[in-house]
């Protein structure tokens, strides 16, 4: 027997055996859990990485069938002028009803060499292509538009030097749009010797907005992006335009983002290979995959980024798991160091290393758990793309956009009730801040894109629900080939619900609603997803880059289509079948920076809590009449820092931090019994054995202990 007090209870072999028993159980529990969380994980990563992997070859073959054809249709009209089975004043009608006969082609030309139509002729190239809301065909004559013989125009001088080929991405000045090209040869025939001289080309466009509605139209996750790129690397399409007006290629962009996943993908991609980069997206700053397939038929390359976090994981089953395993990690590293410093023994040194190691363990422990609360925090993933109760739907792309205007759509239709009109409504925030604990401040502009025959005795324009000291002034508007765009400044100040009972781990969004300026027809609001270069939420679009919240950290931006939830009609009588279009959302992910908070707010809890420890260390024998005018002084100072936060946050409930404080009172409490103790001369083996060792020992341990039992039962 070592201990005076304990060890007269239980034996020193008895604790040690204990303290084994519980190592070797934590171990193998923990074994467990971390087996079933990796299970788990990896299951769920590689079905996704495969569903993935589907996806994009999928993808990558809609792209070459449709350069398949593009290639054949340019090649057999190249072919039928050269054999001249068909007359030059029919190459027009041919080529139009080549165009006609598929959709995807933006246009096309039949253009010939300098004075190669006709002695006479210097420039001729007849040209058709699709414009107006209906994608009708129209006839121009290139040559009457510019001279496509100018080294700018690679679609004509690079073919008539190198053969048939796709061109670079370019503006047409013609179409109004930029494309992509395929050019095909078309020769003369020498009737004596029988040599053929190229004689000019024959061209089918495509518009890179059909390149990009087969991209975009891609499940990638709302944060995921795809890129299309030639086997050189040359970015055909990338939601940055930037890379593709710049003709930048995969190596230009890891070398100036100091990537070196692209520079592998670039040399794989060179060599038409296909496969899964692990990767840390340099646009997102967040772990993805890098999935890239090949075009066969051009060598083209698509690659598509998707961001590991957007995974459909259960993250309350991941949540729970992960805390599991910290609890029986704490439990197993504490015992296995108790038994390396032998405390069964009683040692006072091995006693005090073994409380600092647990303190620590449980600060660690502490540390994960909040780490959790803000990674995976259910709110932050409730938006899918299904509808779920209020939340509604979130819209990432303009397929599910499309998808659900159709349905809408057809319900109308079924009841032979008008179609509704969809007014494509962006937004950009240029500041915001909050006032008080529920008052959001927003200033920015606000667009809408009318069509030209929208009805006159409608007012254009929208509102701000929820809002007060809402002031909206037109700024501009601008006449487009079939729409008017008008523009709006605004400055609101939105009431919206934060959940403090999480303070100081809050994930947030705030949602700005707008609705249409009048409620008398079916006008409906939908994003203008048209307006943004990048609609990965995690680059937030629709926010100005510098602006900030003190005390907050935005997370992501998106637009979300919410149901309505009114009681009423406002006197408004309406059909009773008419379908109602949902409330255009746009949320702000924010995420309170907890290391702020915890300054401001637990140092004078931390104090207290040395001060506390130091009574502790404390003879004895110190007059009790002291110690307790310091513990009520520390009192009063935890009592006003804890009203304090109570004034600022308004909430009918207990909130995280909270709790410590509980915590600290207990301390205050707690510190002065065993000075009572010696005061009354109560004797006790415990907390007089060794002049006090064990409540000086336990003290952090229990703190610690207790708020990280507190935490788990919160968070968990």
């Amino acid at each position: 027997m070592r201990l005076d007090s304990i060890l007269i209870i239980v034996p020193t072999k008895k604790i040690k055996m204990v303290l084994l028993l519980i190592c070797l159980c934590s171990f193998f529990i923990g074994a467990f859990q971390v087996y079933k969380h990796v299970v788990y994980k990896n299951k769920m990563y590689e079905v996704s990485r495969q569903e993935l992997q589907e996806l994009t070859y999928s993808a990558a073959k809609d792209i070459d069938i449709l350069l398949t054809q593009v290639i054949s249709s340019a090649e057999k009209l190249a072919d039928r002028i050269t054999t001249e089975d068909i007359r030059p004043k029919e190459m027009h009608v041919e080529l139009k009803k080549i165009l006609e006969a598929n959709q995807n082609y933006h246009g096309g030309t039949v253009t010939f060499k300098p004075y190669g139509f006709d002695p006479n002729t210097n420039l001729y190239s007849v040209y058709y292509s699709r414009s107006g809301h209906h994608g009708e065909l129209t006839y121009s004559r290139l040559d009457e538009v510019y001279d496509y013989t100018s080294p700018d125009y690679d679609w004509y001088v690079k073919p008539m030097e190198s053969g048939n080929g796709w061109s670079e991405p370019y503006w047409d000045e013609a179409g109004k749009t930029y494309m992509i090209t395929y050019s095909a040869l078309f020769y003369k025939v020498d009737v004596e010797s029988g040599d053929r001289h190229r004689n000019g080309v024959v061209t089918i466009d495509i518009s890179m907005k059909q390149i990009k509605n087969i991209i975009e139209s891609l499940n990638i996750g709302p944060s995921g992006f795809g890129a299309l790129t030639t086997q050189e690397g040359n970015y055909l399409y990338h939601p940055n335009s930037d890379y593709v007006l710049s003709h930048m290629s995969i190596k230009d962009v890891a070398e100036e983002k100091n990537d070196p996943d692209r520079l592998k993908l670039a040399q794989r991609v060179e060599r038409g290979e296909s496969g899964v980069i692990n990767h840390v997206s340099t646009t997102t700053g967040q772990e993805s995959w890098l999935i890239f397939a090949p075009v066969p038929i051009s060598g083209w390359s698509l690659q598509n980024t998707f961001i590991k976090d957007d995974l459909q994981l259960d993250l309350e089953t991941l949540r729970q798991q992960i805390i599991l395993i910290t609890i029986v990690a704490i439990v197993f590293i504490a015992s296995l160091i108790m038994l390396l410093l032998r405390v069964h023994k009683g040692q006072p040194v091995s006693i005090w290393i073994a409380s600092i190691f647990v303190s620590l363990l449980l600060l660690a422990g502490i540390g994960v758990v909040w780490n959790l609360a803000l990674s995976y925090h259910t709110q932050v993933r409730a938006f899918s793309h299904e509808w779920d109760g209020n939340l509604g739907i979130k819209i990432s792309d303009r397929l599910m956009l499309d998808t659900l205007k159709h349905q809408y759509d057809d319900e109308n239709v079924k009841k032979s009730l008008p179609l509704p009109i969809y007014i494509p409504t962006g937004i950009y925030i240029d500041a915001m801040e909050l006032n008080g604990s529920n008052i959001v401040s927003v200033t920015g502009q606000v667009w809408q894109e009318y069509p030209l025959d929208f009805p006159e005795n409608i007012q254009k324009g929208f509102q701000i629900a929820s809002a007060k000291n809402t002031k909206i002034v037109e700024a501009d508007s601008r006449l487009l080939e079939n729409s008017e765009v008008v523009r709006w400044r605004f400055q609101a100040e939105i009431n919206t619900q934060f959940d403090y009972s999480r303070y100081p781990l809050e994930t947030e969004h705030i949602g700005i609603q707008l609705r249409p300026q009048s409620s008398s027809r079916n006008i409906f609001m939908v994003p203008d997803l048209a307006s943004y270069k990048m609609l990965t939420p995690t680059q937030k679009p629709g926010l100005a880059v510098d602006l900030f919240i003190p005390g907050w950290e935005i997370t992501d931006t998106f637009f979300m289509l919410k149901k309505n939830d009114e009681n009423t009609n406002f006197g408004i009588e309406r059909n009773f079948d008419q379908e109602r279009f949902p409330y255009l959302n746009y949320e702000i992910g924010i995420k309170r920076i907890f290391v702020d908070a915890f300054i401001s707010n637990l140092t004078p809890l931390i104090v207290v809590a040395i001060i506390l420890f130091s009574l502790l260390l404390l003879p004895l024998d110190i007059d009790i009449s002291r110690l307790l005018g310091i513990c009520v002084s520390v009192f009063f100072v935890v009592v006003f820092s804890h009203l304090a936060i109570r004034r600022n946050i308004a909430i009918g409930e207990i909130f995280y931090l909270e709790y410590i404080f509980f915590v600290i009172y207990f301390a205050i409490l707690a510190v002065p019994v065993n000075a009572f103790r010696v005061a009354l001369k109560i004797p006790s083996k415990i907390f007089g054995y060794k002049n006090g060792l064990i409540p000086k020992v336990i003290y952090w341990p229990s703190i610690l202990g207790i708020f990280f039992v507190i935490t788990v039962m919160k968070f968990y």
